[in-house]
């Protein structure tokens, strides 16, 4: 039995979504100046390695069954293997393999039962804690796994992880020493989780996004939030949030932060901030985090015919007046609203010519690159596609980038969907957590792209409590963006159905004649047409 949670056994309880996970915060990546920054290349940061590559691998038929040595004792002997990462499993010869379903769950209900039969690997692979690294944070980074997984090093638990289609970042520093270290990452196939991860696709397993590792500063840049928008007067607007994390910082610490073009021509006055310290001022302390807003005289539009980028960078600057770390984030000044029944984006009424897309790969499965992405999206432009629903998951962040580059609109999609189950998860207790998680970390990775245009709560989840709840939570985060949630109309109806969780009436293969029909106030977008 696994160290620690193998009696809690949290993969088969759908109230723990995690146990010593970090927040969600924006993919950057701390550089050591502003040269860095700009560049934007993680693996020339001193403090950023990657894991990708070969690891070893063992299977086992269920969680119960993984002895403690599997993630202690040297990965020798029979039973173990070499498996890539990113990758599934699944397509690499252990000898489980792909599963199809559309509407039916792979195993026998009901929520939150599971199979005696529940495929459970086991990766390995060592990394260096280099000595230039003591006194900084180390933080290990899964980028996805399905469908669930925990965190080992040098055999002591470190965290567990749920939403395969999210990251999860563990703070491993009290487990790690200098030189060489061993990571083990358990990842269960199915868990309680995998009821709201019923979309019609196959079933695949294991680490299928990028696993890196970094060193944070003892006191960091937690997260560089950044909300764009674009006034009617052709004014660009940034709010900026710099939010610290790691050892709550003494008194002298400062950000300083502006707006750049890409060529580094500062078009809008630099702002410095002092971090606030104090915590203990009841009902005053906001946290350790500062916001700055910033103004663009005849900014450029963002758009899908000319998607203009900006660059927002923070510097951390310590005590003693030395930078600590940049941060540097790219963005666009667009607006987006609903208005008289029109979606509008920059105050024009705008038509979504778009597609669904999935991560997938006829080889790797769930495991795409870079280039996987961009060729897609070249592809889909060549035949006059100009948005993307991201079906039914958030996709790697770096398809957003690559949007945001291309001038793509995105619907963001929460990686909520409980086909089987589809009216009643939404109202189960035991589930409610689950929503929320799943929604609100979506936001909080990727509310700083331009090219996401709506946020969507999930798809054919039913609709309930739940729902409302997480709609809430967004409206209130991040108002800038719409609401999309197909299931709010395909229950309650086109003209009123659903109004607090979707701003658009969203139907999925609707006759014409429905079409031709409506009358509402709200804009008709279809989620899918042909399949």
């Amino acid at each position: 039995m696994l160290p620690v949670v193998g009696e809690l056994r949290p993969w088969a309880d759908p109230e723990v979504v995690s146990i010593g996970r970090l927040p969600m915060r924006p993919p950057t990546t701390a550089q050591p100046d502003l040269a860095g920054a700009r560049a934007a290349d993680r693996e020339a940061s001193p403090w950023w390695r990657s894991l990708d590559g070969r690891w070893r691998f063992r299977l086992y038929d269920h969680p119960d069954r993984v002895p403690p040595s599997a993630v202690r004792a040297e990965p020798t002997g029979g039973g173990w293997t070499t498996v890539e990462v990113p990758g599934n499993w699944t397509l690499q010869g252990v000898g489980d393999h792909p599963h199809y379903t559309n509407v039916q769950m792979p195993f026998p209900g009901p929520p939150p039962a599971l199979p005696d039969h529940n495929p459970t690997g086991v990766y390995r692979r060592a990394f260096t804690v280099p000595a230039r690294w003591r006194g900084r944070r180390i933080v290990v980074h899964v980028g996805g796994a399905e469908s669930v997984h925990a965190v080992f090093v040098n055999g002591r638990f470190a965290g567990y992880g749920t939403d395969s289609r999210l990251a999860s970042e563990y703070d491993v520093t009290d487990h790690v020493e200098t030189g060489r270290n061993e990571l083990a990452i358990v990842v269960v196939r199915y868990s309680a989780q995998s009821y709201v991860e019923d979309q019609d696709q196959w079933w695949m397993a294991g680490l299928h996004r990028e696993v890196f590792v970094e060193a944070r500063g003892a006191t960091h840049v937690h997260a560089l939030a950044c909300r764009t928008d674009l006034r009617p007067d052709g004014v660009g607007v940034a709010d900026v949030r710099v939010v610290l994390g790691g050892v709550p910082p003494e008194p002298g610490w400062q950000v300083h932060a502006w707006v750049e073009s890409l060529g580094g021509a500062r078009l809008a006055r630099a702002v410095r901030r002092v971090v606030p310290h104090r915590f203990e001022q009841p009902y005053l302390f906001g946290g350790h985090q500062v916001s700055m807003d910033f103004e663009v005289a005849h900014a450029r539009a963002w758009t899908p015919e000319t998607p203009e980028r900006v660059r927002v960078v923070a510097e951390l600057v310590d005590p003693h007046g030395h930078t600590a770390e940049v941060h540097a984030q790219l963005v666009g000044f667009r607006r987006v609203e609903v208005a008289d029944g029109e979606l509008r984006v920059n105050g024009r009424r705008i038509t979504v010519h778009g597609v669904n897309r999935h991560d997938h790969h006829p080889d790797r499965g769930k495991a795409v690159t870079v280039d996987d992405m961009r060729a897609d999206l070249l592809e889909m432009r060549r035949h006059n596609i100009t948005a993307v629903r991201c079906s039914h998951y958030p996709n790697d962040p770096r398809l957003l980038d690559l949007c945001d580059e291309l001038g793509f609109y995105v619907v963001d999609e929460a990686n909520i969907e409980s086909h089987a189950y589809n009216t009643s998860l939404c109202h189960d207790a035991r589930y409610r957590a689950t929503w929320l998680a799943r929604g609100t970390r979506m936001v909080e990775r990727d509310a700083n792209h331009p090219s996401v245009i709506m946020w969507s709560l999930g798809n054919e989840s039913g609709y309930g409590a739940h729902h409302d709840a997480l709609a809430g939570w967004i409206r209130r985060a991040d108002p800038s963006r719409p609401l999309h949630y197909e299931g709010a109309v395909f229950h309650h109806g086109w003209d009123d159905g659903g109004r607090a969780a979707t701003d658009v009436v969203c139907p999925m293969y609707p006759t014409i004649e429905a079409i031709a029909a409506y009358r509402g106030d709200r804009p008709l977008v279809m989620c899918e047409y042909s399949h």
